[in-house]
């Protein structure tokens, strides 16, 4: 027999089937991220600015400690006239991650740590939108309780998931559906479990990010007191 050939009870190696991974459940006190990303058209321009006119109106700003390197000025408020290309500012005033996380932040299922999003504008009418919302569970069942009630033909998905209940409890497109003068597309959303090393570093490096150096921006009706210390933030648009 030659040397190189098998042997009578050689077998040939065979891989072993990967495990597939269970769902993570979730745990009080554990750092967890969502992101969203969708397609965006702007429709309707002068909607769309109108609305974030409005926003900035009723909003406030809360100065941080600026870049000493960045010179400081107020960002330019949207006007209604301008072309359809720079709708897509208008819309990053607009896009608020928590929208739709109400419910489960009053029953205090978790605390928000931060907020980011970006927007991308890919020609004069279309870009795209990503957001993301970074939590301390506090209450894992009562996010269960609250996703199961809403949606009780998936109690068992939302026991095993907590990206399941996170879904079923707060719908990660809800900043969108109240924003004039576009029609978007859902794309992909992903919830991950940040370790505490990476959750520290995530949240002090957006706390006061954003376009406007030194400044944050909150919405009426959503106040940073709700969440981290300084953590809301404007988004960032990139051309």
């Amino acid at each position: 027999m030659d040397a190189t050939e098998p042997g009578l009870f050689d077998l040939p190696d065979r891989e072993r089937p990967a495990t597939p991974e269970r769902p993570l459940r979730g745990r009080n006190r554990e750092t967890w991220a969502r992101t969203a990303t969708a397609e965006v058209t702007i429709v309707d321009a002068g909607a769309l600015h109108e609305a974030a006119a409005l926003v900035q109106e009723n909003a406030v700003t809360i100065g941080l400690r600026a870049d000493p390197d960045v010179e400081d000025t107020e960002p330019e408020a949207p006007d209604e006239g301008r072309p359809a290309s720079d709708a897509f500012d208008a819309l990053g005033w607009l896009i608020w991650p928590t929208d739709g996380m109400e419910g489960p932040l009053e029953a205090g299922a978790f605390r928000i740590l931060s907020v980011d999003s970006e927007v991308v504008a890919e020609s004069a009418d279309r870009g795209s939108v990503t957001w993301t919302v970074t939590v301390k569970l506090a209450d894992v069942d009562e996010l269960r309780r609250f996703a199961a009630d809403a949606h009780p033909e998936e109690a068992g998905l939302i026991a095993d998931s907590l990206a399941v209940a996170w879904r079923r409890a707060a719908d990660p497109f809800a900043p969108l559906r109240s924003i004039p003068g576009t029609a978007w597309r859902p794309g992909q959303v992903v919830v991950e479990h940040l370790p505490a090393r990476v959750a520290g570093n995530r949240s002090r490096g957006r706390r006061g990010g954003g376009s406007g150096a030194g400044s944050s921006h909150s919405q009426d009706g959503f106040h940073p007191a709700g969440t981290a210390a300084g953590c809301a933030v404007r988004p960032r648009q990139r051309r």
